[in-house]
């Protein structure tokens, strides 16, 4: 089976036409996009703003409501390349991605236009004898967010992973965040999440797409659950992955 691996498109118009240029004519079978189809603007800014400032971030500043009207069409563009790939597209929300009121209200509406597209955060498909789940957003070892920005504690991912484990079928896992490890690492910071790398251990997968770490790039294997960090759609970058041999091809528009 062939996949192709997306993440991080951060609203980039011009690089969806570009993709759908570049993949034409391959014989794939599915697209897995790991989260961030929104840009870390007024919302999120406010948000790491007021915890530097130990304050309570405010939810009513103008920008942020006009932000979150204009995002409407971002989500719309995006969904739109995405069903007009006319492949199963299987999606989770990137942190960005928030409110999570309006990006579930509007994935809704995609699915409701294209059964082939699949929002598996929390939830789970079948592809090709392959099992697909996800947990979106960022996973972290704090408190959960979901207006200004996506974040679930570890101890929301327990029940999903208590789940996974008693799945015997070959598993495809989406995750925002990368686990801990080779593929973490952006401009000098680390990204990753131990909270995945504790999903893996606990779910025994088989492939982990991941993103959020938008240079690093590259693919690591993890007891046994191949990890696929496809890099930023923004920076031109995606992977084309064959499941039956195993072989990972960083690519770039």
């Amino acid at each position: 089976m062939k996949i192709l691996a997306i993440s991080d498109w951060h609203g980039k118009e011009k690089v969806l036409s570009q993709l759908a240029s570049a993949i034409k004519g391959l014989s794939l079978d599915a697209v897995v996009f790991t989260g961030d189809i929104l840009q870390w603007r007024a919302k999120c800014s406010e948000w790491a703003n007021a915890r530097k400032e130990n304050r309570k971030p405010q939810a009513d500043l103008p920008e942020i409501k006009e932000e979150i009207e204009e995002n409407a069409k971002v989500y719309t563009t995006f969904y739109k390349s995405m069903i007009d790939l006319d492949l199963p597209v299987f999606c989770i929300p990137g942190n960005v991605d928030a409110p999570a009121t309006q990006y579930w209200r509007l994935a809704f509406d995609a699915v409701e236009e294209n059964p082939k597209l699949r929002i598996v955060h929390t939830s789970f498909s079948g592809l090709g004898g392959f099992f697909v789940n996800g947990f979106g957003g960022e996973l972290c070892e704090e408190e959960g967010e979901d207006f200004f920005v996506l974040r679930y504690s570890r101890h929301d991912i327990e029940p999903f992973i208590r789940f996974l484990s008693i799945i015997s079928a070959l598993k495809i896992i989406l995750t925002h965040p990368p686990p801990v490890g080779s593929l973490d690492t952006d401009d000098g910071k680390h990204k990753g999440s131990r909270a995945v790398n504790h999903l893996i251990n606990g779910c025994r997968s088989a492939w982990l797409f991941c993103g959020h770490a938008h240079a690093a790039r590259g693919y690591e294997l993890i007891g046994r659950c191949m990890v696929v960090n496809p890099g930023a759609l923004k920076n031109g970058f995606y992977a084309l992955i064959d499941t039956d041999t195993s072989a990972v091809e960083l690519k770039t528009l």
